[in-house]
């Protein structure tokens, strides 16, 4: 009988450290999916309503459009979320949705270089709006059952620090990826860029299935399903999760408008060209990738809150820096914006690593509630407001930039400059959201007060 308990509990750990190699081509998604999106964020918005040049959807259109195709998406994201967690199939509830919408998702982001009409045209727009929304619905089907495999892959907090550091140092490469982009436009045009990109990547998006295996038993049970209805209701009750939400969205916000604001910072505070957008992704990126195992490390010696609380305060000082880049300090303007660039990723790299671990937390949390492993239903979720917040974030940047978008504009690139004060002032709301997270408690103590 003890032989046999020991052998139960050597197979329990077991399966709570599963290979890092697990880890590892898991994360070799990210760097597809991060890639895109780099490239996406970055450069569309530059592509379709140039600074000084012919735009080629009515400018004022355009973050309208952003924010009208991600309805779509918030339609959709709850019904994915609740097939992944009910689909039966030989290969799990996640991995069919994943491996069915890569390439359709690849195909689309091509497209969305290839505006039918060279000019300015609504017939652009519309082009704009069916394949945007097309790719976004591809993404969707993809990403929601890949997130929502992290906490089924890693069962320890330990363990899903350690995957999501994986995870997040993937993100980054995928961002210096996005970040040679522009040098690669340079030389070959948007659409030639796209096909390289999108041949190049494919890879990540295939060979993790030659590695990733969902666990047994996660499947929930036709007799103990709830219905579409009670299964939202529920996650939009859980109030660590809402929450949480809550600090999620000021984060995302801050990092989809500096994202897509990058190639003004490079072409208009810091008067380089476009192909010079590289030299601010790679030296964040190291400087992010150096950080990340002392994230790792303190995580487990202080405990994740505390790293994330100073890294959410030391991103609300930082983010706000971008205003003092000018010709008024010594240094030469390329040097000031790469500093700025570095230190707002040290400073955040806290939040880009944890992240995923507390939306893992609120699952489990969930399962106390529910008793039933519901993951997908919160990462649709979270899909739903990635959608809406970067939608509202890519159109909010247009507004900014209204306020001087080019150094030849009356006001200069004041508007690209307000990105900094913004991302501050959005960081430190969810510094001060954070301290009141319900789950700083026990889980099982949080569930007994909702009971």
């Amino acid at each position: 009988m003890t032989q046999a308990i020991l052998a139960d509990n050597l197979t329990t750990v077991e399966e709570q450290r599963p290979p890092i190699k697990t880890d590892v081509f898991y994360a070799l998604t990210t760097l597809g999916s991060t890639t895109i999106w780099s490239v996406l964020n970055g450069w569309l918005l530059y592509f379709y309503v140039p600074p000084g040049g012919a735009p080629r959807v009515p400018a004022a259109l355009y973050g309208v459009l952003l924010l009208a195709v991600r309805f779509v998406n918030i339609v959709l994201d709850p019904p994915v979320g609740y097939l992944s967690d009910h689909t039966h199939s030989r290969w799990g509830r996640r991995l069919p949705f994943m491996f069915a919408a890569a390439l359709p998702m690849l195909v689309f982001f091509v497209f969305l270089w290839a505006p039918p009409v060279p000019g300015q045209s609504m017939w652009n727009l519309i082009y704009l709006a069916v394949l945007l929304s097309l790719y976004n619905i591809a993404y969707s089907f993809g990403q929601i059952p890949y997130e929502a495999l992290l906490p089924e892959l890693a069962l320890t907090e330990q363990h899903r620090v350690r995957m999501s550091t994986w995870y997040a140092s993937f993100q980054l490469i995928g961002m210096i990826l996005g970040g040679f982009v522009g040098m690669v436009i340079d030389h070959v045009g948007y659409l030639t860029a796209a096909l390289i990109y999108a041949g190049a990547i494919l890879p990540s998006f295939y060979l993790p299935f030659l590695v990733l295996r969902e666990r047994p038993g996660r499947q929930i049970a036709a007799a103990n399903q709830l219905d579409f209805r009670r299964s939202l209701t529920v996650t939009l009750r859980n109030r660590p999760f809402l929450s949480f939400a809550a600090i999620w969205t000021l984060y995302w916000s801050t990092m989809t408008i500096t994202q897509a604001a990058i190639p003004f910072i490079t072409t208009e505070i810091c008067l380089l060209s476009e192909a010079d957008t590289m030299y601010f992704y790679v030296p964040a990126v190291l400087a992010s990738l150096a950080c990340y195992p002392l994230i790792m490390r303190l995580s487990n010696r202080l405990g994740k809150g505390t790293v994330f609380l100073a890294s959410l305060l030391a991103s609300s000082f930082v983010f706000p820096c971008l205003l003092l880049i000018g010709e008024w300090l010594p240094a030469p303007l390329n040097v000031q914006g790469i500093i700025w660039a570095v230190l707002q990723a040290v400073a955040v790299s806290g939040v880009v690593v944890l992240i995923p671990t507390y939306t893992a937390e609120i699952t489990d949390y969930d399962e106390t509630l529910t008793g039933q492993r519901r993951e997908g239903a919160y990462y649709a979720t979270m899909g739903l407001l990635d959608q809406l917040v970067t939608g509202a974030a890519l159109a909010l940047l247009p507004l900014l930039l209204l306020l001087g978008r080019s150094h030849t504009d009356p006001l200069g690139p004041l508007g690209v400059r307000m990105v900094g004060l913004v991302g501050g002032v959005m960081m430190l709301a969810a510094f001060f959201l954070f301290l009141r997270y319900p789950l700083r408690r026990r889980p099982s103590e949080m569930a007994k007060g909702e009971t």
